[in-house]
């Protein structure tokens, strides 16, 4: 293929959407003209060009990789000795001797390895977040690169089944070590599938090779780049930093995605769970009439101990230290204090990876802010390191997402990942990776997303709380008290700001100093108090990017559950203000976001305040049963959560692209 030449676009209306991808992972998510390079340079031709008469076709060979470790850690699951991973080669049109640089790629949780070629190089358009970097990995060997893509443990062909293994959610003890692996064997058979060895870096073993995938396949590349040196750079795609923030964000369990994930990866994809995932699922998934009782932590830990909890009980202990250990969020404070993550590397400390991240800013499972601790842990190595926020990502169908598009403003996703390999494998510079801003927050209207015309703002970081100084509004507001009665439907507004003008943005993460949660008069179950960023506009209230978060009874003066210090900082949000936008914190009463699900196919005849058909097909075709949300047992009508609220130090991270330092419209 000859190079692209540059191509202008013109970002009007460019996002259109599938039924979420949350489920799409599951498989388990302008206003401004602009001329970009589509396409970066001869790195993109498929095949040798010149190199023979006749190159053999691209291909893809299926193999399996025997790993000398255990199929579990857990003894109660009756591990085997080794592990079977199975896994398939996408192969370019390749002449005698040439030789590629390799994507390693994986899927989303309850998901599939890719097994299938792209028919030809062209990049998905047009696309949801997911599925299409998804279709980039099945293009790239049309773009001279050796696409490995494998089942993880407990997933397709690495199921016990076939000699593999229990999933245990990237624990960098197991899975980061069936990546290493798999490494290793692209090295040991780099001639018969014409992969770029690397010599004159002293690492054994080493091969030039980037990483791929969303959700869980973002998940499993950091651990490993941290681990293996080999890894030269990564692309996360909608992925978490610290999965017991994800899950019990405030010490509340998000029974809505948490039992989406249970429903899909076990009823659908099949996982098989190491029995510590398991017994999580049983207490949250289809199969548990009594979920919607399982609010908090300390539910959710009574739930786990009691006689009957299958496979086994699970302790509180067990569980924090389970979920920790398997995100960034546990490197990263592990380094800080200065001890060992315990995983047989030499030295506990990130090193230089180049890392291109990827976030939705309506993701309901991993929300923007973990993209944001992610970036920063990688960045501060020093490493080439750029975060872009999308409308993309994980899609909660029983509050009516829709998966957005892979696109911030006038930076096309999809190009920009093609453009980013070819710098940090191939060493080709272009005009597309030059184009990507060190942060770009998409800013596009919640109203009628994903749909809204894609808009976005380049900034050198992401804005945390209040801010100050030219073309900043000071959004804060020292202190609030908010009461949310039993008897509510609606949500309570506080505002923080009210904007005069035209031209500001919100984009960043809001941040809160301090927030204190009581249950309030008739409470009979424990509380937890639903917050979102709003915005009043003529009379109509908007919950800014569906973006809601769990607060439990108690003082919060951080993340729990994060490893953060204080403050508090919500789910990153983008949206274009407009004269007369009041905005601040909605408090909810409940959100389906939070609320258990039951299957039509499990429990015939259940009813719920939502009656919402999934079965659309996820990213791998796999179809999702019919589920209702059920937020009470009698008929979804009743949600006991009454709660107030006292909080101080509330900062909104409002300003004007253009005027505020570093920052222009994309």
């Amino acid at each position: 293929m000859a190079r692209k030449p540059r191509e202008c676009y013109l970002f009007v209306d460019i996002i259109t959407h599938l039924l979420p991808m949350s489920i799409n992972t599951f498989k388990p998510f302008h206003l401004v003209g602009a001329c970009i390079l589509a396409s970066a340079a001869s790195s993109h031709a498929a095949g040798p060009n010149a190199k023979c008469t006749v190159p053999t076709p691209p291909e893809v060979i299926n193999q399996t990789v025997v790993v000398q470790q255990a199929s579990d850690t857990d003894k109660t699951s009756r591990p085997s000795a080794s592990t079977t991973i199975a896994l398939s080669v996408l192969l370019p049109a390749r002449c005698p001797g040439e030789v590629f640089p390799v994507v390693l790629h994986s899927h989303g949780y309850g998901g599939t390895r890719i097994r299938t070629l792209a028919p030809n190089g062209d990049l998905p358009s047009a696309q949801p977040l997911f599925p299409a970097v998804t279709q980039l990995a099945q293009t790239l060997p049309h773009h001279g690169y050796v696409v490995i893509s494998f089942d993880q443990r407990g997933h397709g062909e690495s199921r016990p089944a076939n000699g593999g293994g229990q999933a245990r959610i990237i624990d960098p003890a197991v899975e980061t070590q069936d990546a290493r692996a798999i490494l290793d064997w692209a090295h040991d058979n780099a001639e018969r599938f014409s992969i770029q060895r690397e010599t004159s870096r002293g690492i054994a073993k080493d091969i030039k090779v980037g990483t791929l995938g969303v959700s869980y396949g973002g998940g499993f590349q950091m651990p490993l780049a941290a681990l293996d040196e080999r890894i030269d750079t990564i692309v996360p795609v909608g992925t978490w930093h610290d999965l017991l923030y994800s899950l019990l964000p405030g010490d509340a369990v998000k029974l809505g995605f948490d039992g989406l994930l249970c429903l899909q990866g076990v009823t659908v994809g099949g996982v098989q769970n190491t029995p510590v995932v398991a017994a999580l699922c049983n207490q949250v998934n289809i199969n548990n009439p009594t979920a919607f009782n399982v609010r908090s932590r300390a539910n959710l830990v009574s739930a786990l101990n009691q006689p009957t909890t299958q496979p086994r009980k699970v302790s509180d202990a067990e569980l924090a230290d389970f979920f920790t250990r398997h995100g960034m969020g546990y490197f990263q404070a592990q380094q800080a204090a200065g001890k060992t993550w315990g995983f047989g590397e030499k030295l506990a400390r990130l090193r230089k990876v180049p890392a291109l991240f990827i976030q939705g800013n309506r993701d309901n499972l991993f929300n923007l802010t973990e993209a944001y601790w992610n970036q920063r842990y990688f960045a501060n190595t020093g490493a080439d390191v750029r975060l872009l926020s999308t409308e993309g990502g994980h899609m909660n169908p029983l509050a009516f997402q829709t998966e957005g598009g892979s696109d911030c403003g006038a930076v096309k996703g999809i190009p920009a990942v093609l453009a980013w390999f070819d710098q940090h494998l191939k060493g080709i510079n272009s005009d597309t990776v030059s184009g990507i801003p060190t942060v770009c927050l998409s800013v596009a209207d919640t109203t009628n997303a994903p749909n809204s015309p894609s808009a976005g703002v380049a900034l050198k970081e992401v804005p945390v709380g209040t801010l100050s100084g030219t073309g900043a509004l000071p959004a804060r507001l020292e202190k609030l008290n908010v009461r949310v009665s039993a008897l509510a439907t609606q949500p309570v507004f506080v505002k923080v700001a009210t904007i005069q003008g035209e031209g500001h943005v919100l984009a960043g993460i809001p941040s809160v100093d301090s927030l204190t949660v009581t249950p309030a008069l008739g409470a009979l179950q424990a509380t937890n108090a639903f917050v979102g960023v709003g915005i009043v506009r003529g009379g109509r209230t908007i919950l800014v990017d569906d973006q809601v978060t769990a607060f439990g009874t108690g003082v919060h003066n951080g993340n729990r559950n994060s490893q953060k210090a204080g403050p508090v900082l919500l789910p990153g949000v983008g949206e274009r203000l407009q004269d007369g936008d009041q905005v601040g914190l909605l408090f909810y009463p409940q959100h389906v976001q939070y609320a258990a699900i039951v299957s039509a196919v499990g429990l015939t005849g259940t009813t719920g305040l939502l009656n919402v058909l999934a079965n659309s097909s996820g990213a791998d075709g796999v179809a999702v049963p019919p589920i209702t949300s059920s937020l009470e047992p009698v008929l979804g009508l009743f949600y006991n959560n009454p709660y107030s609220v006292k909080a101080s130090g509330v900062g909104l991270p409002i300003f004007k692209p253009g005027t505020y330092p570093d920052s222009r419209i994309k």
